[in-house]
């Protein structure tokens, strides 16, 4: 068997209780991806015989079921034309900076809209027999791949595995394979042309955070936010997006001033002044005073009097 110590991925993470868990992603042997391959072939066959369609029949399906017609396409074509129109022009050059900026901010809504749009279609997509297989088969090899610094199996079967599926070590673990095996890029976002330009001149830092010329953090109208978006004044104050101080929590920090009456006086709050009588506690045995309307007072004093000339 060849070493494949350099391949494998350290991953360090948490449980669901917080505590530091370390374990290790190692890439997929012959003999794993026969079984994975086998894995699939039984959930594929499983997902028709519950009525799973077929990815090549989910067009028909979708349009079936209203959840894409012709306008919906029409708007996937329009937003895709959005965003290669804007990689093509970032590409060329040849306009002023202050444009370009206005071109990447709208190729960064197009995308989000473009996501927003399909995200129901790929839900459906999601529930082909097909990708069921595929996600059987992925879950096979994460059983078996993820292992822990002593080359032992953390999962003794692959129901184990699915068990523990939301633990956060196991999440960050499955999604280290699943780079390896796909080819995805954890860097995906900053590659993107529109990211790459506001990065390169200074709009947003390495994170893809927004930047004004200061190096501030701010949003795309150019208004300051701290770290965790909020919107702020130079001395780094929370205020709202029209710039009025308000407090931590959100809310407005100026004084209260009484509402006015039709004639424009003040309206006073008043409130009616309680009396006192006496109640005996049942732990402590002590007499406790509570507010009691004036009038209790008067008749238990009335009743007080005619017991002691009695």
């Amino acid at each position: 068997m060849a070493d494949d110590t350099k391949k494998r991925e350290t991953v360090e993470s948490e449980d669901s209780n917080g505590n530091k868990v370390t374990v290790v992603v190692r890439p997929p042997t012959a003999k794993d991806k026969n079984g994975a391959q086998l894995q699939y072939l039984k959930s594929f066959r499983q997902a028709l015989e519950s009525g799973a369609i077929l990815k090549q029949k989910l067009d028909d399906h979708l349009q079936e079921q209203g959840v894409w017609d012709e306008a919906k396409q029409k708007e996937y074509e329009k937003v895709l034309k959005t965003i290669n129109e804007g990689e093509r022009k970032l590409q060329k050059g040849g306009i002023k900076l202050e444009e370009a900026k206005a071109l990447a901010f709208s190729m960064k809504e197009a995308r989000l809209e473009f996501r927003a749009l399909i995200a129901e279609r790929s839900v459906m997509d999601a529930n082909t027999a097909e990708s069921q297989a595929d996600n059987a088969s992925f879950d096979y090899l994460a059983s078996v791949c993820i292992i822990d610094s002593k080359n032992q199996p953390i999962f003794s079967s692959l129901e184990e595995y699915q068990d523990n599926g939301d633990e956060p070590y196991v999440a960050a673990a499955a999604g280290k394979l699943a780079e390896k095996l796909y080819k995805l890029d954890p860097n995906y976002d900053k590659g993107l042309p529109e990211n790459e330009f506001l990065v390169k001149y200074k709009f947003a830092d390495e994170e893809l955070r927004l930047i004004n010329k200061d190096g501030s953090f701010v949003d795309d109208e150019g208004r300051l936010v701290n770290e965790e978006g909020r919107f702020v004044d130079e001395e780094g104050n929370f205020v709202d997006a029209e710039g009025n101080p308000v407090t931590e929590e959100g809310k407005y920090n100026s004084e209260f001033s009484p509402f006015l009456d039709d004639d424009g006086k003040p309206i006073v709050e008043t409130e009616e002044e309680p009396e006192v009588t006496g109640d005996i506690s049942e732990d402590e045995g002590e007499v406790e005073k509570k507010a009691a309307p004036k009038k209790k007072k008067k008749v238990a004093e009335k009743v007080e009097a005619e017991v002691s000339e009695g």
